[in-house]
């Protein structure tokens, strides 16, 4: 996301390197900010709370991206608290508003072994 927001010029080519970055950078334009108010509404969240979880989102998300195919991307409700989760669902928009951007949903509870009765 961020090497295409920079190669569409989202945002500057002088970024400091690495995705954290890119996507703090990406988190001060408008049409972020624009897309983040609407989720943090529709979500009943706080807008300030959602922006300071931005800063540790990419790492967090680096760790959880197991079990996601190549062609949908699954947010799990569990994975992250609700302001993370506002604020993923805010990138993966702003990505969509690109054209050709990744397909995604949101899903309730990931698959466990427990869940299940073995016979």
């Amino acid at each position: 996301m961020v090497f295409e927001a920079k190669l569409i010029k989202k945002i500057s080519t002088d970024c400091p390197p690495g995705v954290q970055a890119g996507l703090n950078a990406l988190a001060k334009t408008e049409a972020f900010t624009n897309i983040l108010h609407k989720e943090v509404a529709t979500r009943n969240l706080v807008f300030k709370d959602v922006r300071l979880c931005i800063g540790s989102l990419y790492r967090k998300t680096l760790k959880l991206a197991s079990g996601n195919d190549l062609l949908i991307i699954t947010l799990y409700n569990q994975d992250y608290t609700a302001n993370e989760f506002a604020a993923l669902t805010t990138f993966l928009k702003l990505k969509s508003e690109w054209g050709h951007g990744p397909s995604w949903k949101e899903g309730g509870k990931r698959w466990q072994l427990a869940d299940y009765e073995l016979s």
